[in-house]
């Protein structure tokens, strides 16, 4: 334990000045060995987890079945259209929505409104960055194309997010923009993003080609691409009751279905001209057992995959429990 208090004198006092980059970030954020740290100390790597969308870059050719590529609808539409707006500040989650209607947006940084951190921080001046350049040369310690690109993509997106006064006062209520901007600001900064190339797709992540993309095809796309059954790219299920819900509901309508077939069968059996018929003899037994085995089926398939999911997430757990263990422990020596 440190003797002395957590924090100084004049950690509360308001008239303390910070440097000019720490009112921009965030107070704290976590990095790879999942530890709470100052965001200032290391801009490049938080700009990398604020601003780079990898997951979605690997699947870029089949986001188009998640997706249009068109510029995202502005706020009031999805407001028109009973989308529910949340503000999450996951880059990979910016302008994507579930079935439920609710849509993720990543309120704007207060950063990529800064000129001299633009100048400072993302804007690419090295060889990397020259046209047709693919990959840093070994010369290049760091190069910032990537989060350049990135952010450029994300002002692209509430370019066309917030085009009326109307999306404006949505995006203020949904603390979507910082507080310090009003309308006529924004004006001059749209109309000045518009004049340059910065909205261009090739300066811009191709993510941002596509606005609103579905959650439910984005996890189909993981399961049949990358073979993430079991994760997708972003379940929204947090407990095993929800996953049984998400599968038992539609087994118990298919369920009903078989019942209302049966019944429908049973009165054609209760007649002259199908009574006496072979083929609908042969259909009704068919799928009288079918009735019997198929709900049958379908449950042990839901156990066993609650129980696969159950087993990997044990495994899992134990796992990240027990080298979070050995981090802590090497961080107190």
């Amino acid at each position: 334990m440190p003797p002395q208090a957590p924090f100084s004198q004049e950690a509360l006092n308001r008239n303390t000045d910070l440097d000019p980059v720490t009112p921009l970030l965030p107070a704290s954020s976590r990095n790879l060995q999942h530890a709470l740290v100052i965001p200032a100390n290391d801009i490049s790597r938080f700009l990398q987890t604020d601003l780079l969308v990898p997951r979605l870059n690997q699947i870029h050719p089949y986001l188009w079945l998640a997706g249009r590529p068109v510029p995202p609808q502005p706020l009031n539409y999805l407001v028109a259209t009973s989308r529910e707006i949340t503000a999450d500040e996951r880059i990979d989650m910016h302008m994507v929505w579930e079935q439920s209607g609710r849509i993720h947006l990543k309120p704007l940084p207060q950063y990529l409104l800064d000129h001299h951190f633009w100048d400072s921080h993302l804007i690419c001046r090295g060889p990397c960055c020259v046209p047709g350049s693919d990959q840093a040369p070994p010369t290049v310690k760091e190069c910032t194309r990537d989060l350049s690109r990135g952010g450029f993509g994300l002002l692209f997106s509430y370019i066309a997010l917030v085009r009326y006064k109307s999306d404006f006062e949505i995006a203020r209520a949904h603390h979507l923009l910082p507080e310090d901007i009003d309308w006529e600001t924004w004006l001059k900064l749209v109309q000045n993003l518009l004049r340059t190339d910065a909205t261009h797709p090739k300066n811009i992540n191709p993510r941002y080609i596509y606005g609103e993309l579905r959650l439910s095809r984005l996890n189909k796309i993981y399961a049949i691409r990358h073979l993430q059954v079991l994760r997708g790219y972003q379940f929204t299920r947090h407990t095993y009751g929800e996953i049984f819900h998400d599968y038992l509901t539609p087994l118990t309508a298919a369920t009903i279905y078989v019942a209302l077939v049966l019944t429908a069968m049973q009165v054609g059996l209760a007649t002259t001209r199908l009574s006496s018929s072979p083929a609908f003899q042969n259909a009704s037994f068919g799928f009288t057992a079918f009735a019997i085995l198929g709900p049958l089926i379908g449950i042990l398939l839901v156990v066993l995959i609650w129980g696969v999911q159950f087993t990997t997430n044990l495994i899992e757990t134990c796992q990240f429990n027990r080298h979070r263990s050995v981090d802590v422990e090497r961080s107190d020596l």
